[in-house]
């Protein structure tokens, strides 16, 4: 168990040293397709998103009724 946790570790302070060192720099093309994005009528203040909550309700439904079977060999 301490040698997992240990490895967790190691790999989230070499990820968080990548994190530090990654840069990038975002074209003129791929900021006019997060502004055409931004500016679609689902992503406007006020926008109806009523039918994200049915499909989550339902999705959580499913989940509940899952049953756990064990692998077959």
């Amino acid at each position: 168990m301490a040698g997992d946790l240990e490895r967790v570790l190691r790999r989230l302070e070499d990820a968080a040293t990548f994190a530090r060192m990654y840069r990038f720099e975002m074209t003129d093309e791929y900021r006019q397709l997060i502004a055409r994005v931004e500016a679609m009528p689902r992503n406007q203040s006020g926008a109806d998103r009523s039918g994200s909550w049915a499909g989550s309700a339902a999705d959580a439904k499913a989940f509940q009724s899952a049953v756990d079977r064990p692998q077959q060999p």
